[in-house]
């Protein structure tokens, strides 16, 4: 099976800069969300800033579900 994502440029060169790179994003979604979790398992911080990494892992995790994404294999 093949996929085709068809631009008309320069007119769409916004849409076809976001669409080539989208693997770029979702790589560093991911990187931040591993970071946070060392940061929040292996640092030394206080229980608030703790809880406060927590929320924001909560808040990527619930917003990737709800839009139907997937992080690549």
């Amino acid at each position: 099976m093949k996929a085709i994502l068809e631009f008309n440029l320069p007119e769409d060169q916004n849409e076809f800069e976001v669409a080539s790179k989208a693997m770029d994003w979702a790589l560093l979604v991911w990187g931040i969300q591993e970071q946070i979790r060392k940061w929040s398992k292996y640092g030394e911080h206080s229980k608030p800033e703790i809880a406060g990494m927590e929320k924001i892992l909560s808040f990527i995790d619930t917003e990737i579900e709800n839009k139907g994404l997937l992080y690549p294999e």
